[in-house]
């Protein structure tokens, strides 16, 4: 992650239509199929930029793109078609766009997957965290009246990421012995002005460590 004083590299935005196809080939669309209709998963395509990485046959591009509309990178994933895990197996299949094009010099800095939505919810309306963007987005197709964001991983509730959304409100849903962690930063970030809360609903359930909304409810 670059200081703060650094400004990010952005990617050409040219990258989401080279990627944004043949995703009769792609896994993670090939398992929505078995849960959701054709048209919401074209509308969950549209909302997240959804790409096809050719890097491992039928990987998953989840483009981090800000509230203004610049790509800052895309993380590239592989799930598997049947279950919709990702595969870790014989090694795990996670890359990163800026590593695979090799950009010189290039500054990272993350943002909340999903946050170029934000210009279309009002402060009033409901903005949830989860930490997988898979989780992101099959959550925001049964629940499409919320903003559904992802941090990428379990340690990435960080305040560069969040702050662009200080006067909305926001509730968090960690992974399944994840709440005391996230729980803590809600408080701490309660303290600095920010309407957000962290949902206990997972820990409460006879469910596996790691287990998520998305695990639940499909």
């Amino acid at each position: 992650m670059a200081p703060k004083d650094i400004q990010p590299t952005f990617m050409n935005d040219e990258l989401l239509g080279s990627y944004g196809n043949d995703y009769n080939n792609n896994c993670f669309i090939k398992y929505l199929m078995i849960h959701f209709t054709v048209n919401e998963i074209k509308s969950a395509i549209r909302r997240y930029f959804l790409g096809t990485s050719h890097y491992w046959p039928g990987a998953t591009v989840f483009w981090q793109i800000d509230q203004f509309m610049n790509i800052r990178t895309g993380k590239i994933m592989l799930y598997n078609k049947e279950n919709g895990k990702r595969v870790k197996e014989p090694y795990s299949h996670i890359t990163w766009m800026h590593s695979l094009l090799k950009k010189d010099n290039f500054v990272l800095q993350q943002c909340l997957f999903g946050i170029h939505n934000l210009c279309d919810y009002k402060t009033d309306d409901l903005i949830c965290i989860v930490e997988s963007e898979k989780t992101a987005v099959i959550m925001s197709m049964l629940y499409p009246e919320y903003l559904w964001l992802a941090t990428g991983s379990k340690s990435n509730l960080k305040y560069e990421l969040i702050k662009p959304l200080k006067n909305y409100n926001i509730v968090l849903l960690p992974d399944k012995s994840e709440f005391e962690d996230w729980n803590t930063k809600a408080i701490s970030y309660r303290k600095m002005g920010y309407k957000i809360s962290c949902n206990v609903l997972l820990e409460q359930l006879n469910v596996a460590n790691g287990s998520d909304f998305a695990d639940i409810l499909v």
